[in-house]
């Protein structure tokens, strides 16, 4: 089994899988006492569904960009976690990379070629990250990691995708602040989702692709091996 736990944003949200279908979910709004609140969440939501930390396998962490104090409580958490738990696994993965999941059908659907998730990143602006799709190959990842994650206001992301040479009928746009993109830039497509922040569920569907499908993830700039908050700039706790 997979739990995996994300709080990139200004939310906690947690879900466990078996293989890629989904068991249960759960999603908190948060301010200021995750870090009171986040363990005996975790075993509250475990006790629910009559299941104990020996039966996880793999525990999957959003390591950011996003909100310093959400990805630094969850990642010592989950270490924490671990350290007793030696039957479990951990992967940190780019929480970006598990948004850009959430609308892979969609975009395909769409006949895009491209996705650019978006994370709020505090300060008036967005982290970005540009990813492209992958053709169906048992060896890759749904999609690839085309750059680093930058953090763009969002009225320069004309220029972001001019810089990219890239065309913007290719492209799904998620995330943060997408409803001011609306009939912005022309052609370029906005995902019709409701939800446009990361989500645990999505990253456990990612970590059991990689599982099934056992790619090597080293150097990807999607998942890890390991767990370390994913910073784009100075952290600030928010």
């Amino acid at each position: 089994m997979i739990i995996s736990i994300e709080s990139s944003f200004s939310n906690l949200s947690i879900a466990l899988l078996a293989k890629d279908r989904l068991i249960d979910k759960l999603f908190i709004p948060i301010k200021n006492e995750l870090s009171e609140i986040i363990i005996p969440t975790i075993k509250n939501f475990l006790i629910d569904n009559s299941i104990t930390f020996e039966n996880i396998s793999f525990i999957t962490i959003g390591c950011g960009p996003g909100s310093f104090t959400g990805i630094r409580v969850v990642i010592a958490a989950a270490k924490g976690i671990t350290i007793s738990n030696i039957n479990m696994k951990s992967i940190g993965m780019n929480s970006l990379a598990g948004l850009a999941m959430s609308v892979l059908k969609e975009a395909k659907e769409k006949k895009c070629q491209y996705i650019i998730g978006s994370i709020d990143t505090k300060r008036d602006d967005i982290f970005i990250q540009l990813f492209k799709i992958n053709s169906l190959d048992d060896g890759k990842l749904p999609f690839a990691a085309m750059n680093d994650i930058e953090a763009i206001e969002i009225q320069n992301l004309d220029n972001y995708i001019s810089s990219h040479q890239l065309v913007a009928k290719d492209i799904l746009f998620v995330g943060h602040k997408s409803e001011l993109l609306e009939n912005n830039i022309n052609n370029l497509k906005i995902s019709d989702q409701f939800e446009q922040t990361p989500n645990a569920f999505w990253l456990g569907i990612l970590t059991s692709y990689i599982i099934n499908k056992n790619i090597d993830v080293t150097n990807t700039r999607i998942a890890f091996d390991y767990l370390k908050p994913i910073y784009v700039r100075s952290p600030e706790i928010n």
